[in-house]
């Protein structure tokens, strides 16, 4: 009685076993074919891009044949450049020497274009008139009453 029911387990395992071989096989050759068509759907991607891109370079030729531009090829594509040209060392001494000199020509400009009198022989000399009380250039003394 007991081996009735191990063969009969054994059966229905067989078969279950083939069941299983039977939908792998299903599932890789179904894998097999979804790659296929990944390819496919990659390379009509691809051409379609690549018309796209023969359409727009016709269209541009069309324009520019109807402008009367005749042989405009691009000799070489620009490049965006790795390293600056300019370190940021020689860069920041650069800027502070024109700072400097920027800074010292404005004062000297802005003193000489100061209407002030600074000492009473200015006054005098562009007044013509003696000048009647003058404060000390040093100071800053307090006065004693």
């Amino acid at each position: 009685m007991q081996l009735n029911a191990l063969q009969a387990r054994q059966s229905a395992t067989l078969q279950q076993e083939a069941a299983y071989r039977q939908m792998a096989r299903r599932l890789g050759s179904a894998a097999l074919t979804q790659d296929d068509l990944v390819s496919m759907e990659k390379a009509a991607q691809e051409n379609y891009l690549l018309y796209v891109k023969k359409q727009e370079e016709a269209r541009m030729d069309d324009a520019l044949d109807e402008r009367g531009i005749v042989n405009v090829a691009i000799a070489e594509h620009p490049v965006t450049p790795a390293l600056p040209v300019w370190s940021a060392g020689a860069v920041l001494v650069l800027g502070l020497f024109a700072a400097a000199a920027a800074g010292s020509g404005a004062a000297f400009a802005a003193d000489y274009v100061d209407p002030l009198f600074r000492t009473p022989e200015d006054v005098l000399a562009y007044l013509n008139s003696p000048v009647l009380a003058s404060l000390p250039r040093k100071g800053r003394e307090r006065l004693s009453a």
